[in-house]
């Protein structure tokens, strides 16, 4: 009964109502040229933007890559790690969604994916990123179970904070006979201070919304983040 992530991601985690919310965040800040969708995913997000910009799409998830070349066939991909951007070229946007950076568990590699993207802009380029505010993190200090049928198959999806600000997501799926495959996975949630202080580090100027919304709300699920070389 194998079942790759990729295909969990499209079928339970993609809405496309939040990838147009998402693409239309890029365009008001970049209505054309190269972009490039770091952790990518399964493309929701570049297939709202594939007709404005030549897109390549990059992701160290295989399945992943699969998924998103189904949706977008004509766009480029490369498999690789958002922390090491290394030999490819300047970009005019940048975008790293989904809460991708949490993925990253230290914050030594946040400050490699942050710097790598901020190093391959063109002169008037934008990256743009998003990342869990602490309300993610209280929000599953009581656990969350979530359970349904998913691709014909059973399934059970439990989220956790653990220690260190970690949150743990678990899915089990069952198939006729009662046997599971597991698949878990962790994020890390990040002070914004700590993110501030690494763009500080770099020559950018930035500014900070809360879903979607100006300004710096830590009641709100996530921070977006608009980030320009000076």
């Amino acid at each position: 009964m194998p079942i790759s992530l990729a295909e969990i991601f499209d079928a339970l985690v993609e809405d496309e109502a939040v990838a147009i919310r998402y693409a239309d965040f890029v365009r008001a800040e970049k209505r054309s040229g190269t972009l490039l969708d770091l952790a990518c995913g399964t493309g929701t997000v570049s297939a709202q933007l594939k007709r404005e910009f030549e897109i390549t799409g990059l992701d160290l998830d295989e399945d992943m890559l699969k998924q998103y070349g189904l949706r977008n066939p004509k766009l480029k991909t490369f498999k690789r790690s958002m922390t090491d951007l290394s030999g490819l070229p300047n970009y005019d946007a940048i975008i790293l969604f989904g809460d991708s950076l949490n993925y990253l568990l230290t914050l030594e590699e946040v400050k490699n994916a942050l710097c790598e993207a901020i190093s391959h802009l063109t002169p008037q380029g934008v990256f743009l990123f998003d990342m869990h505010t602490p309300l993610r993190y209280a929000e599953f200090k009581e656990e969350y179970i979530e359970e349904g049928i998913v691709l014909g198959y059973p399934f059970q999806w439990t989220i956790q904070s653990l220690p260190d600000q970690l949150i743990n997501h678990h899915f089990a799926f069952y198939d006729g006979e009662g046997h599971a495959q597991t698949l878990s996975f962790d994020q890390r949630v990040y002070a914004l201070e700590e993110i501030a202080s690494i763009l500080n580090m770099n020559s950018v100027v930035y500014t900070v919304c809360s879903d979607f919304e100006p300004g710096i709300d830590p009641t709100k699920e996530k921070y977006l983040f608009t980030v320009r070389r000076k």
